[in-house]
């Protein structure tokens, strides 16, 4: 199973993996359940499409993410958790020049909140991490089109080249840029503080670590 390694840090709980066949034969699904004292609850799925070479590329995607997993006693919380920054830094590196993530991000009230109030999606919580894991290209579905496509996700992409990865990263250094004066408005008046600060917090970080070579920073 794909990044199963990751799962082995969980020391208190057991892990059970139920794979699937997908709609193609190049697509499975795989099943995450946490189990505690013979009560199991599904923690996640990854469904992966390998990809059907010269015409369609590999994409992962990440859906049915609980938030906090409670079993009597004790629980597990998932967004924020080591597990959650092993676990996309893991299908990070599987995902090549080109290829797609999707993951929903309603698990995670921090982004989900600051995607409502309009933050670029490089800059939240979740999507900051995916940028770090080296995508470059950001799409939020926040209104999936069709039964088909599940809840509100985040779409990221490799760039399929050095220059396009130049092209990303200035475009993101500009939107960057041009939002910190807003997050810098919303700070002071004390509206969503604690949600800004960190956004802001990432523009600085995200100015020196990536847009020096752009122009931007």
């Amino acid at each position: 199973m794909i990044c199963r390694d990751v799962f082995n840090s969980i020391k208190i709980f057991s892990i059970n993996v139920l794979e699937k066949r997908g709609r193609f034969p190049e697509e499975k699904s795989v099943e995450i359940y946490l189990g505690y004292r013979n009560t199991w609850r599904r923690l996640l799925v990854v469904k992966v499409f390998e990809g059907r070479p010269p015409f369609y590329r590999k994409w992962v995607e990440v859906f049915s993410i609980a938030p906090t997993l409670s079993f009597d006693e004790v629980a597990f919380k998932f967004a924020g958790s080591d597990l959650e920054k092993d676990l996309i830094k893991c299908l990070s590196s599987l995902i090549g020049a080109g290829e797609r993530l999707f993951i929903e991000y309603l698990y995670d009230i921090e982004t989900w909140r600051a995607l409502e109030l309009g933050v670029p999606p490089h800059l939240t919580r979740l999507g900051f991490m995916l940028l770090e894991n080296g995508f470059t290209w950001f799409k939020d579905w926040y209104y999936p089109e069709g039964f088909m496509e599940g809840s509100p996700k985040l779409q990221v992409e490799k760039p399929v080249s050095d220059e396009a990865r130049q092209r990303h990263l200035k475009d993101l250094c500009k939107d960057a840029l041009l939002f910190a004066g807003k997050s810098k408005a919303f700070i002071e008046s004390n509206s969503y503080r604690e949600i800004f600060e960190k956004v802001y917090s990432r523009i600085e970080k995200f100015l020196s670590s990536f847009c020096s070579n752009t122009g931007q920073g």
